[in-house]
């Protein structure tokens, strides 16, 4: 339902040139593992000697940007021969081959009259100096007028399937013309008298197949096709069986923060040409392609051997010496303004350094205070507590003290009553007995009184001792915090010893009626006898 509803405004089926970018394309990120890099170098003053390169020469023989660009890349390539190089690889044995290669045959897209897009291979590059580059462009885009794209593209295809026909590939070549000769999307091709006089044309004013086949290396310039564009190619496709490929973007002016003589922060606008370089990880690691990029940085740092590139120099020696010396001032003084803002920037991080190493120290200054008066109340609150227990302890060991001074006091009184009863009893019995007994009775009560007596004597001692050994442990602990409860220990502990003393008074009371008793009995004894002899 939802593709019925679909309006399609326009249908295009492939055209030969599309069936081999998208068939190419889609072999390269299916077997291709792609390593990228961006290479940004400043190009500033190599734009200087550039435009100084092309003073005075005809507009048709100038040296375009692309072709320095290719001249640039070439010299690189020279350092790097590794990136020139096609790969072989049997994933299914894991077998593998890297051919390096001595001619240096640029695959580079370029724009047709028509305004289609076709990739040319641009031959023994690395024999050519500018002018020759030059004037070999030159002659590709005068042949390029002349050629009919889907016929130099179809040779090119059938090459390929007779050589994959010849490697055996016989269900790629049925495939591939089926794809091509039947259908919506057959390639159409020129017949009869038209394609007799595209033949007619000689090979030297038209492109071939040879112009078109495979190169060494792919080299797009993304820069011109759009020149005010402000980015770079993130990745683009590394064409098989080659290992390399670099898409060249757009010279860009961008600010870089420089600090002048008076030390005072500037905004110098410089140029910068981006690089984008992709190179297959099966054939290259990033430690090879290092020799291209520091040939580059040579040229970009001393632009000068450009015209060393050219036939014939339209500058004198003198001329080029001044521009060199011009050149190393203007880069001295660069060089200085950077050297100065380096500076600038390591002292800001060094006083930004001590700020916050001063910040840490305060901080840890005020953490340590704080900590200080935590554990200062914190001690202070134990003080307190164990004040208060101390106090609290005391208090409780005085009531003791009292309440075991009172217990005593009643118990003594307890046995001095029951003695006194006993002893009324045993008087009252001693009257009905013989005089004998009753001195007998009378003196073991008063023994008993007077052994009781005296443990009670020796209880209420072992109390006082007690109390008072309580009383000192009290005082002892009470010293420790407040005098307060030192005093009302004092005072329970000396009203346990008036109290004590009250018993005393009470046993030898108790002791003096005892002997009363027995002063009596004897009377009684005396009075029995005197009856007995009346």
């Amino acid at each position: 339902m939802a593709k019925k509803n679909k309006k399609i405004v326009k249908t295009e089926h492939f055209g030969i040139q599309r069936k081999i970018v998208a068939n190419m394309t889609t072999e390269s990120w299916q077997n291709i593992p792609h390593v990228t890099y961006t290479y940004e170098p400043d190009v500033t003053e190599f734009m200087e000697q550039y435009r100084l390169l092309n003073k005075d020469v005809e507009k048709e023989n100038k040296v375009t940007v692309n072709t320095l660009m290719l001249k640039v890349i070439v010299e690189g390539l020279k350092a790097c021969p590794a990136m020139n190089a096609h790969i072989e690889f049997d994933r299914k044995y894991v077998r593998g081959a890297i051919h390096t290669l001595s001619e240096i045959n640029i695959s580079m897209p370029m724009v047709l009259p028509t305004g289609e897009m076709m990739t040319i291979n641009l031959h023994n590059f690395e024999s050519k100096n500018l002018d020759e580059m030059v004037a070999y462009i030159k002659d590709v885009n005068r042949r390029m007028a002349n050629t009919d794209l889907n016929e130099v593209m179809f040779d090119v295809s059938l090459d390929n399937t007779l050589t994959g026909l010849k490697e055996g590939k016989f269900a790629q070549t049925i495939n591939r013309l089926i794809g091509s000769k039947t259908g919506k999307h057959k390639v159409k091709t020129l017949k009869g008298k038209a394609k007799k006089e595209y033949e007619a044309i000689p090979e030297t004013d038209r492109l071939t197949k040879h112009d078109i086949e495979q190169g060494s290396i792919t080299i797009s310039n993304i820069g011109s096709v759009y020149r005010e564009q402000r980015g770079a190619a993130a990745l683009i496709e590394i064409i098989p069986p080659q290992v390399t490929a670099i898409a060249v973007g757009a010279v860009q002016d961008k600010p870089v923060v420089i600090v002048n003589e008076n030390d005072e922060k500037e905004i110098a606008i410089r140029q910068v040409l981006p690089f984008t370089i992709v190179f297959d990880h099966r054939a290259l690691d990033f430690g090879d392609i290092v020799p291209f990029i520091k040939k580059l940085d040579e040229i970009f740092e001393a632009p000068e051997v450009m015209f060393g590139w050219k036939t014939e120099k339209n500058i004198s020696d003198e001329e080029l010496e001044e521009i060199k010396v011009e050149r190393i001032e203007r880069e001295a003084k660069f060089e200085e303004s950077k050297k100065r803002e380096k500076a600038k920037r390591e002292a800001e991080r060094n006083a930004e350094r001590a700020d916050a190493k001063a910040e840490k120290a305060q901080a840890e200054a005020e953490k340590a205070l704080k900590e200080t008066e935590e554990k200062a109340a914190k001690a202070e609150k134990e003080l307190a507590e164990a004040t208060e227990k101390i106090e609290q302890k005391a208090l409780k060991e005085a009531e003791k003290a009292e309440k075991d001074a009172l217990e005593a006091e009643e118990k003594a009184k307890r046995e001095i009553d029951k003695l006194k009863r006993e002893a009324a009893e045993k008087a009252e019995k001693a009257k009905s007995e013989a005089k004998e007994k009753a001195l007998k009775e009378a003196e073991k009560l008063q023994n008993e009184v007077l052994e009781k007596a005296d443990k009670m004597r020796r209880d209420a001692e072992k109390k006082r001792r007690e109390a008072e050994e309580k009383k000192q442990r009290a005082l002892d602990e009470a010293d420790k915090s407040k005098k307060e409860a030192l005093d009302r220990a004092k005072k329970e502990a000396e009203k346990a010893r008036r109290e004590l003393e009250k018993v005393k008074a009470e046993a030898e009371e108790l002791a003096e009626k005892a002997r009363a008793a027995r002063e009596k009995a004897d009377e009684f004894s005396e009075e029995t006898e005197t009856e007995e002899e009346k």
